[in-house]
């Protein structure tokens, strides 16, 4: 079993590398989507199989295929230019940022004890409908009802820009 947390894990961590390395927006979409399955399989060693199917359903499902049409659609107008002054101070940051990340997960790691064994029921269609909608039931619903607006805001632009002679 540890064998299979190790493979999940290495397959979810280089899946994100590959997702932020990729050179194109294609391949990156591609390794988001290795990543996503990782995270399917450790929700799955988890025994939590709604979680793992949430996450390939959603987000391998529809995100990744979401993004995969928004790049078809934008096309080689979305490719970004050569490198510059500013894409070399944005790398070495990022390189600055990534060892920082690096240096705190190692000292977590290093200090943390051995976790609890996971509890009963953990991941179930029930223990998830009484966290959703037991002590969060109004947050939950807040961000329902946040994405509604979201969602209804954005085609109110679009059809304002659309209207207004924009590109279509």
């Amino acid at each position: 079993m540890v064998w299979a947390f190790w493979g999940a894990s290495a397959l979810a961590v280089a899946g994100a590398l590959a997702t932020i390395l990729a050179r194109g927006p294609i391949r990156s979409a591609l390794a988001l989507l290795v990543t996503i399955l990782g995270l399917a399989a450790l929700f799955v060693l988890l025994d939590a199989h709604l979680l793992a199917a949430i996450q390939v359903i959603v987000y391998a499902g529809a995100v990744v295929v979401l993004f995969v049409f928004v790049i078809m659609v934008l096309g080689p107008a979305a490719e970004p230019s050569g490198p510059g002054g500013r894409a070399l101070v944005a790398r070495g940051l990022s390189v600055i940022a990534l060892g920082w990340i690096g240096w705190r997960i190692v000292r977590a790691l290093w200090a943390a004890e051995r976790a609890a064994d996971v509890p009963d029921g953990f991941g179930t269609t029930v223990a998830v409908a009484d966290s959703i909608f037991g002590p969060f039931l109004v947050p939950f619903e807040l961000v329902s009802i946040l994405l509604l607006v979201a969602v209804v805001g954005a085609i109110a632009l679009a059809r304002a820009k659309h209207a207004a002679g924009g590109p279509s």
